[in-house]
């Protein structure tokens, strides 16, 4: 995974993911062969315990895992490869370590002169005024009013730097009904990468009135519900790319790949060529697909149970 510091584990089915642990951080190359057998990403650090906490005489090496189904756990491998243990371990401070430890390895170098000079060639939203997107979802006419909000002025602590962001409002409705307003905030580091550092949301009833402000399992921003922000297009996506654009909980969470590039699609805003399309797994497991094209944006989303499409397109 290009943007995720994790070790893909096929014998155990888990995800292992670096968080500190009682010992000492070793670079790739320094950790045991045996020990990487179990798979990895190079360049990425791994925790060895201190003298004193070996195992049969050998050194262990100590990771925070998180399975296909999220659940935390820590993993103890010996010097020669062999599995000592995994201890279960579900509390919030455990879930927090890793996502601290995902957060340094994400942000590691990352610097942002102008977050909101976003110009992506993918996702360049500060060119957009708005986009209108209809569709349906569950046999129910949907319609997205997306706009640029660049009077909205929000500032998020990111990798150390005080990082303002670029707003944009999705106004949703559903049935002709509004459901829901989301201000949602971006921005593009140096090398071109633009991340999601969260999101201010208002539901409304089934008459228009307002419902609810930042419901806990929707609503979320960075350095306050999360030290992460989220990726949503990397500074140079290619085929295989895998990032997070959304790790905050066990609600909300999602996981992308690029699984297309040079796609077309047709909507009635036009014919779009050289999209990318990106699959997202959503915390529940349900899976969706958004097509990127270069100078727009997304022009396309399929959703589990519906497909919505760009109607038309204002640059600014």
């Amino acid at each position: 995974m290009n943007m995720n510091s994790r070790w893909m584990t096929a014998t155990l089915g888990v995800v292992l993911t670096l968080t500190c642990q009682a010992g000492t951080e070793l670079k790739w190359a320094a950790v045991p062969a045996a020990v990487l057998a179990h798979g990895g990403t190079a360049g990425q650090t791994v925790d060895r315990e201190t003298k004193g906490h070996n195992v049969d005489g050998q050194t262990v090496y100590e990771a925070s895992v998180r399975d296909k189904h999220g659940k935390v756990s820590d993993i103890v491998v010996k010097e020669d490869g062999q599995l000592v243990e995994i201890k279960h371990d579900d509390t919030a401070d455990t879930a927090g370590e890793l996502r601290a430890a995902h957060a340094r390895h994400v942000l590691k170098g990352v610097k942002f002169s102008h977050p909101r000079d976003i110009d992506n060639p993918y996702l360049p939203l500060a060119k957009l005024q708005q986009d209108i997107i209809e569709g349906s979802e569950d046999g129910k006419k949907t319609r997205v009013e997306r706009t640029l909000k660049p009077e909205v002025q929000k500032v998020f602590p990111v990798a150390g730097q005080q990082v303002a962001s670029l707003c944009m409002e999705d106004r949703i409705f559903v049935g002709g009904v509004l459901e829901e307003v989301a201000l949602d905030y971006f921005a593009q580091d140096d090398a071109g990468t633009v991340y999601y550092l969260g999101e201010d949301v208002d539901e409304f009833d089934e008459h228009g009135k307002l419902a609810r402000h930042n419901p806990p399992d929707d609503a979320w921003l960075t350095g306050k519900d999360t030290p992460v922000p989220g990726v949503i297009i990397p500074a140079h996506p290619k085929l295989g790319d895998k990032f997070k654009s959304e790790d905050v909980s066990d609600k909300i969470e999602e996981s992308d790949e690029v699984v297309a590039v040079g796609e077309s699609t047709m909507v009635p805003a036009g014919t779009f060529e050289n999209c990318l399309k990106i699959k997202e797994t959503l915390a529940d497991g349900s899976v969706e697909f958004k097509w990127y094209a270069p100078g727009v944006g997304v022009v396309r989303e399929t959703l589990a149970t519906g497909d919505e499409r760009l109607i038309s397109h204002t640059a600014r």
